[in-house]
């Protein structure tokens, strides 16, 4: 191919894509697996197709690259149909990641990624450069390129794979149940990995799976199908966990919407109560006096330090003298942090048979209070229906340097 050519294919940024009534029917089948599927994707956004199986998921998915060919209807990418499109040359503009990750065993890693940049006609230098940056990109050891596949863990294996599909920097990529051969450690790695780079590269992502928690935690819109590609749902993770629009969406889901729901969200994304803080020999009257306000969100003391870390919670024991004690009688129980999961939180609450958590900045100091009836109340409120964040600004593991390190 001409380098001209092959430089115009590597288009780069992201494109919409739009499925309009695309329909696919095998043999003379009355039943279409795929009927007049009609989904619009907006450029950079993740979307999610999820389902039982054989409900047409992976055909629609397939359909875009023209590994499946539609029967009736179109897809655009960026506008322009895939139909008017030569089918090879298509598929190498469109990054594709399998669940068998698909890497060729004789080839070593850096051959592996450099698959599609080869076809195209890249020069050497150009191949050389863009190998070792994908291999930066997604985290692996430079070294690591000239090893061969089955000399790599299940999920080094996976991220060549997502490196491969990245190579000639595609505007669309396809993940057909990417980690679901993955344990389920290295797999939250992965999916974790996966969301901190796509919010470097915002490429637009048709992510195939059967997990419904999967594709609460990757898209940023879901596509909940039934049988013969029909999408009962497409919606936020929030609206479908919120206001499921029929009972096989609310049974596909699960009976724990809620506690699904509180797990999109960080602690710090709700407001917080105010528990009257105390500094050792402070005046008990003062404390007492704002303790009886009829405003007051929490009805007891927090004993804090120069630096506004909690330190315990007073009793009327700790009040009853003319000054408060540097020590508090009631320990804290459990203490949160402003970036916790709201759902890790309310586990902490419970565990720790507690009516109220401090809740702490990244310094260490009191942030506000949490409690479950303030939980309660934000998911009863109308800012919960309307409160949405994007797959890759929602709250991940904790630590993901140290697990990165662990796969590795």
């Amino acid at each position: 191919m001409p380098a001209a050519e092959a430089t115009k294919q590597s288009q780069g940024g992201a494109s919409s894509v739009v499925y309009q009534g695309a329909t696919k029917r095998y043999g003379h089948s009355s039943a279409p697996a795929v009927d007049h599927l009609d989904l619009e994707v907006e450029a950079g956004e993740i979307c999610v197709l999820v389902g039982p199986s054989g409900c047409g998921k992976t055909t629609s998915m397939r359909m875009v690259n023209r590994m499946v060919e539609l029967t009736e209807g179109d897809i655009l990418i960026g506008g322009e149909s895939v139909k008017k499109r030569d089918a090879a040359r298509l598929r190498r503009e469109i990054g594709y990641v399998i669940q068998q990750v698909g890497l060729f065993p004789h080839r070593t890693i850096t051959q592996n990624i450099a698959t599609v940049p080869q076809l195209l006609g890249w020069d050497k230098e150009r191949v050389r450069a863009r190998t070792a940056e994908l291999l930066a990109l997604v985290g692996l050891d430079p070294e690591l390129g000239d090893r061969f596949p089955v000399q790599l863990s299940g999920g080094q294996q996976q991220r060549v794979g997502v490196a491969r599909a990245l190579a000639v920097d595609p505007p669309v990529m396809l993940m057909d149940e990417p980690f679901g051969a993955i344990d389920p450690i290295n797999r939250e790695r992965l999916q974790n990995e996966f969301l901190r780079l796509q919010a470097e590269i915002r490429k637009t992502v048709l992510f195939v799976t059967h997990d419904i928690d999967e594709a609460i935690k990757m898209g940023d819109r879901i596509a909940i199908m039934k049988q013969h590609g029909r999408v009962e749902q497409y919606a936020t993770p929030s609206e479908i966990l919120i206001t499921p629009a029929n009972e096989f969406v609310e049974d596909f889901v699960g009976s724990d919407r809620a506690l699904k729901r509180l797990s999109l969200m960080r602690v710090g994304d709700i407001s917080l109560w105010r528990a009257p803080n105390a500094r050792p020999g402070q005046s008990t009257a003062e404390v007492r006096a704002e303790l009886e306000r009829p405003d007051v969100e929490v009805p007891y003391a927090l004993l804090v330090d120069e630096r506004e870390r909690p330190q315990g919670w007073l009793t009327k024991r700790d009040l009853s003298g003319d000054t408060v004690p540097a020590t508090a009688d009631a320990p804290l129980g459990p203490v949160l942090e402003t970036s916790d999961v709201m759902r890790d939180a309310l586990a902490d609450l419970l565990q720790g048979e507690s009516m109220y958590a401090p809740v702490v900045d990244h310094n260490g100091r009191i942030a506000g209070i949490l409690s479950i009836e303030i939980i309660s109340e934000f998911l009863n409120s109308p800012v919960a229906a309307t409160e949405e964040q994007s797959a890759v600004e929602r709250p991940l593991a904790p630590d993901r340097a140290s697990e990165i390190a662990a796969d590795e």
